[in-house]
C-alpha cells in the first residue's frame, strides 16, 4: 500500500529549508508518509524524467507546503505548483520565511492560510493538517532544530545581499560577481572536472582576486544553494599515510552552466575588486560583511 505523500514546493536556492522540513515531517510521523522534495535525490529515481516525477507527485500528494519567500513567490514554477494543489482542492500551506509574512503574500496565494517558519506556534498548526491527511493522531514534534535552520539561512542570505550590492552583476543571468569569481576559482583549483579542489587552494585563488576569507566562504554557501558546487573531501598521500582535507567540487549542473556561459569567461569586465588592504573601507553596518 502506497504511503500518503506530502509535496514541498520550493526554489532550488531554498533547498536547505526544504530538506530540513522533510526531515522534520518524516521523523515526527515515523515514516508513515513520504515527503517529496524535487532537489532531494531520494525523491526522484535515477533514470526517471524530472518533470514527469514532479507531475506524478503533484497529482497524488495529500498536502502541499509552499516555501514562500520574497524571491520564491515571484517564480512562475512555484505559482504553477501552488495552482495544481488549489485545483485539486487539497490543503495548500504557504510557509513564509526570509522576510515574507502571511499578510504580504501576493494574491491569490494570500487567500490560503499560511504559517511562519520561525514561529513555533505557527508551525504547530501545520501538523494536525498532515496528521488528518493520513488518519493518525497529531504527533509530538520537536521544532528546535528546524527553527534554527531558518534564521541561519536568512542570515547568510542577507550577508550575500550586502556583498552583492557592492559588486557589479557578473552575468546576464544575474549571478553576483563574487559567486561568479568563486565558481571560476573552484574550476581553476581543480585538477580535472571530476576532481574536488582542496578548499585552501580555492581560498588562495579568491585571495588573489582580493576577496576576504569570509566572502570566499559565503560564495561557497550560495553556490551550494544553486546546486553548482558541493562540499567534498580531498585525499592526499604523502608516503606516511593518507590525509583528508575539506574540498569543494563543481557539480554536473555547475559544469553545464560554465559550458553554457563560457563566452563570458574571457570577456567579463569586473568592477573594482574589494581588497583587504583598502585604506577606505565602506562603513560597516551591524549585519555587514567586511571584505
Amino acid at each position: 500500500m502506497q504511503k500518503p505523500l506530502i509535496f514541498i514546493s520550493h526554489i532550488t536556492e531554498e533547498r536547505e529549508i526544504a530538506l530540513a522540513l522533510k526531515q522534520l515531517i518524516e521523523s515526527s510521523f515515523l515514516g508513515m508518509m513520504d515527503v517529496f522534495v524535487s532537489s532531494d535525490p531520494t525523491s526522484i529515481e535515477l533514470g526517471r524524467r524530472w518533470l514527469d516525477q514532479i507531475t506524478v507527485a503533484l497529482k497524488h500528494c495529500a498536502v502541499e507546503v509552499i516555501l514562500a519567500s520574497p524571491e520564491s513567490v515571484r517564480r512562475q514554477w512555484i505559482n504553477f505548483e501552488a495552482g495544481a494543489g488549489w485545483i485539486r482542492d487539497i490543503p495548500v500551506i504557504p510557509l513564509c520565511h526570509s522576510g515574507m509574512v502571511p499578510a504580504k503574500l501576493p494574491s491569490p496565494m494570500s487567500n490560503l492560510q499560511a504559517a511562519l517558519a520561525t514561529d513555533v506556534a505557527s508551525l504547530r498548526l501545520i501538523f494536525p493538517v498532515l496528521a488528518k491527511a493520513i488518519g493518525c493522531a497529531n504527533p509530538a514534534v520537536e521544532f528546535e532544530t528546524f527553527v534554527g535552520v531558518v534564521p541561519e539561512f536568512e542570515r547568510v542570505t542577507e550577508q550575500n545581499r550586502v556583498v552583492a550590492a557592492r559588486l557589479p552583476t557578473a552575468t546576464p543571468g544575474g549571478m553576483p560577481q563574487h559567486e561568479f569569481d568563486a565558481l571560476q576559482a573552484v574550476a581553476e583549483a581543480s585538477c580535472s572536472p571530476r576532481d574536488a579542489a582542496p578548499f585552501h587552494k580555492y581560498r588562495d585563488e579568491m585571495e588573489q582576486l582580493g576577496y576576504a576569507n569570509l566572502v570566499a566562504i559565503l560564495a561557497v554557501k550560495m553556490l551550494e544553494r544553486r546546486g553548482f558546487i558541493e562540499s567534498s573531501v580531498v585525499e592526499d598521500s604523502d608516503g606516511y599515510g593518507t590525509n583528508e582535507y575539506p574540498g569543494v567540487a563543481i557539480t554536473e549542473e555547475g559544469w553545464v552552466w560554465l559550458a553554457a556561459n563560457h563566452d563570458l569567461l574571457p570577456n567579463i569586465q569586473a568592477g573594482p575588486r574589494p581588497t583587504k588592504n583598502s585604506t577606505e573601507p565602506p562603513p560597516a553596518a551591524d549585519n555587514d560583511v567586511p571584505f
